[in-house]
């Protein structure tokens, strides 16, 4: 009689194990994967994805000064957050869509590459397009073209 017991309770416990888990999985299925910016990784693969004529003119260094000084440039607006950390209500439109002016941040990122001896405004605007191809393939940002509306 105690085994059966036993039997019946071990067979429970892996029953519940068994829909527990496969209810957490499935949930997990459903949302995507964080996106997590790596300046390593961003500074190789913009590099790779730059044009000929730009890659013979700026270092990797230049490449990694640009991306850190348009970092610099949306923690500034408060639209990129620390990893694990959620994006505040203020910066999150009705429509749950964070918005950034990328005109603003190539021309904040142009001006202090000038003034700080950096790559010329041609070298950064493709470096720029080439982080934003980036932060598009690892799913940072969707593409969108145009602010969202207001409700």
């Amino acid at each position: 009689m105690l085994a059966v017991f036993w039997i019946v309770g071990g067979v429970a416990v892996l029953a519940v194990a068994y829909v527990a888990v496969g209810r957490t999985v499935t949930r997990l299925a459903a949302v995507p994967a964080p996106a997590v910016y790596q300046l390593d990784e961003a500074v190789a693969w913009i590099a790779d994805h730059l044009p000929d004529e730009v890659t013979a003119r700026v270092s990797y260094d230049e490449v990694a000064a640009v991306l850190r000084w348009q970092l610099d440039w949306l923690a500034g607006t408060e639209i990129s957050s620390a990893h694990g950390e959620e994006l505040g209500d203020e910066v999150v439109t009705g429509t749950g869509i964070a918005w950034a002016d990328l005109d603003s941040s190539v021309d904040a990122v142009v001006a202090r590459s000038l003034a700080e001896g950096g790559p010329d405004a041609v070298d950064v605007v493709c470096i720029l397009d080439a982080q934003m191809r980036y932060l598009a393939k690892i799913g940072a940002v969707d593409p969108v073209t145009d602010p969202p509306q207001a409700p």
